[in-house]
């Protein structure tokens, strides 16, 4: 079983079993102190780390897809909607920006926006969050009610498995 932690992070697996000491993200030391933090799920220093990352380099999309991340772990569900569209808008194959503005919009009971961002998620890599995913929209679509709390507390559950 893989933890949630290689879920996100599979690339710093990689890297610690080949004795690597690039950063998670493996684009550039200046992510490696952010990428550290929210390894440790410190998300309040890791955001405001990879904040610092963003003034830099507005265009460093890992940073902007971790910073939506640490906001949407710490409930700041606007915030991390915020950065996680601008990176869907600008790399719609994205798979973890999906996920999370999806489950952003969720969070925030707006069923339907979630739904259609999730139209467009595919991880092959992870079968158990994309069924889960798709029994939502199935239920979404068959007019079952749901509460966007329920919605992603079952993505989340299946992430957790992953």
């Amino acid at each position: 079983m893989i933890s949630r932690r290689d879920l996100l992070f599979g690339m710093a697996r990689r890297l610690r079993e080949s004795g690597g000491d690039k950063p998670v993200s493996g684009i550039g030391a200046d992510i490696g102190a952010a990428d550290a933090a929210y390894v440790r799920k410190d998300f309040g220093v890791a955001r405001d780390l990879y904040k610092e990352v963003l003034k830099e380099n507005r265009a460093h999309k890992e940073a902007r897809i971790r910073q939506g991340m640490c906001h949407y772990h710490l409930g700041e569900y606007v915030q991390a909607k915020d950065h996680l569209l601008m990176v869907c808008k600008q790399h719609p194959g994205e798979y973890l920006a999906c996920l999370y503005l999806g489950l952003a919009y969720a969070r925030r009971d707006q069923l339907e926006k979630c739904m259609e961002v999730w139209k467009g998620f595919v991880d092959r890599d992870h079968i158990a969050v994309m069924r889960e995913i798709n029994v939502h929209r199935a239920l979404f679509e068959t007019g079952e009610p749901l509460t966007g709390v329920e919605v992603a507390e079952a993505v989340e559950k299946a992430l957790m498995q992953v």
